[in-house]
């Protein structure tokens, strides 16, 4: 299991929306972020799920949408030819899939970096239709063209998580192993939820440090149900 994903370009510009999903460009072309579910005995896909749980059937099967598998996520541009509806019919004009990581445990969370990075977007999604629930983050980091590490952990050594509100608390880690940075740039990644962390949970709160800053700051993420 990988401990943390190393960055060192920044993602296509459907990768880094800080959105779940909106119109661009022109009025019937979309974007958003899916997790493929695989039904049945075999590990073929299905149909996908937006972020905002809509279940997604494509009309044309692009070869990155034929290899996904049960929960693996995307960011998509498509367009609706008969409507928007649920399930949406899809046509599919570019998919990007999204770097997937796991929720690191440990007790010095310290040791997984101490540079600064800013949080763009945060969300959770899933459970629904299938899909295992996820939670994104889209961010921003300096960069200098060396690898960068960004890990989203918990802190073992906390004497109570969740707290008393319910909520479930994290640490967002950013590594830069002093690169000297020349230019800011965006990236994403998304984390499977295990059930500890939704399971009778209010919601999630990922502690962070900023850029240009020197104190931590806090982002809530609460569940809808």
């Amino acid at each position: 299991m990988k401990k943390n994903i190393i960055l060192t370009i920044a993602l296509t510009a459907a990768a880094a929306l800080t959105t779940v999903s909106c119109k661009i460009q022109h009025e019937n072309y979309y974007s958003a972020y899916m997790t493929a579910v695989c039904e049945g005995s075999n590990d073929a896909i299905s149909y996908l799920v937006t972020d905002d749980s809509i279940k997604v059937i494509p009309r044309n099967w692009p070869s990155i949408l034929i290899s996904l598998k049960q929960d693996q996520r995307i960011s998509a541009v498509y367009t609706v030819p008969d409507g928007e509806s649920n399930p949406l019919s899809a046509e599919f004009y570019s998919v990007s899939i999204l770097p997937q990581d796991s929720i690191v445990l440990t007790s010095q969370p310290d040791t997984l970096g101490d540079d600064p990075i800013d949080i763009a977007g945060i969300w959770q999604s899933g459970g629904i239709y299938g899909a295992g629930r996820f939670l994104t983050v889209s961010f921003l980091i300096d960069d200098g063209g060396s690898k960068h590490t960004v890990t989203l952990a918990e802190d073992t050594a906390l004497s109570s998580n969740p707290d008393a509100d319910g909520y479930y608390h994290l640490v967002l880690k950013h590594n830069a192993f002093n690169d000297y940075p020349t230019h800011r740039i965006n990236g994403i990644l998304t984390f499977p939820l295990e059930e500890k962390y939704t399971a009778g949970i209010k919601g999630l709160k990922v502690t962070y440090l900023p850029i240009d800053s020197t104190s931590a700051r806090t982002a809530t993420v609460p569940y809808a149900n």
